[in-house]
């Protein structure tokens, strides 16, 4: 009898073993089956080129998007809102889907030691003394506009020539594009005692008219700038050349005959 109860015992047993086990694969097998949760690693927002965008080019709202990025991927100048790039200069090319950095934009109308990347690509950059007195006073600021007159005996050019002395506005209404120092590290800025005055000045103008004052500049003339108004904008003033002839008429001066 206690046999039998022994067997019984060892039989509940090993069914018991068996439906544990049992069990317990099932329950693996449906953890196997559970696709495990992927930890995401942390994302920033960050504003990049929604295409290929060239150097020089003005970018518009379609230009960029703002997308999540992981955070070693964006530089610390990453910029994140689309209105701090929209209406800005790009003064380097920019890939598509490269994130939109601070440093290679510019204002359109920047002006100062980067000028070129904001100019007319039909113009150039001329360095101009600051030799004349309205420079040395230190008035003229980057941005400003300037017209460029000039004294010259144009005998020393053509032998046939009138000789004397004549002059005249070469240029007219000619943007400062920024003002040099010293100092390479203040350019652009406002000068101050302890550097004294600006050593020069960059002009933007078309290349015919860099050519037309080398010329002048080479040949002796006497230069001088006249400053104007902010508001002036790029209108030409209506002037004539000034020389003996002209003087005599304005003035009404009376020639004696030469006996």
């Amino acid at each position: 009898m206690s046999r039998r109860r022994g067997c019984l015992w060892f039989a509940a047993g090993l069914v018991l073993a068996i439906l544990a086990g049992v069990m317990v694969f099932v329950t693996i097998q449906r953890a196997a089956a559970v696709p495990r949760a992927v930890e995401e690693p942390p994302r920033v927002r960050a504003l990049v080129a929604a295409r290929d965008i060239p150097l020089h080019t003005v970018i518009s709202k379609d230009d960029v998007t703002v997308g999540e990025l992981p955070p070693d991927s964006v530089p610390e100048d990453g910029l994140t809102d689309p209105a701090d790039a929209v209406g800005q200069l790009t003064t380097a090319d920019i890939a598509r889907g490269e994130v939109v950095l601070r440093r290679r934009l510019i204002a359109p109308d920047y002006v100062g030691p980067k000028a070129a990347f904001v100019m007319d690509p039909k113009q150039v950059i001329i360095a101009f003394p600051t030799g004349d007195l309205l420079s040395s006073l230190d008035v003229i600021r980057p941005g400003d506009r300037v017209d460029i007159m000039l004294s010259f005996d144009f005998s020393k050019a053509k032998p046939e020539a009138v000789r004397g002395q004549t002059t005249f506005m070469l240029l007219q209404s000619v943007r400062v594009a920024a003002l040099v120092y010293g100092n390479a590290g203040d350019q652009g800025q406002q000068a101050n005692a302890s550097r004294g005055p600006a050593q020069a000045m960059l002009l933007a103008v078309d290349p015919q008219d860099a050519l037309t004052i080398k010329y002048f500049r080479d040949a002796g003339a006497a230069i001088d700038l006249a400053l104007r108004s902010p508001s002036g904008g790029e209108e030409r003033f209506d002037v004539v050349p000034v020389d003996g002839d002209y003087l005599m008429q304005r003035f009404r001066f009376r020639t004696q005959a030469v006996q």
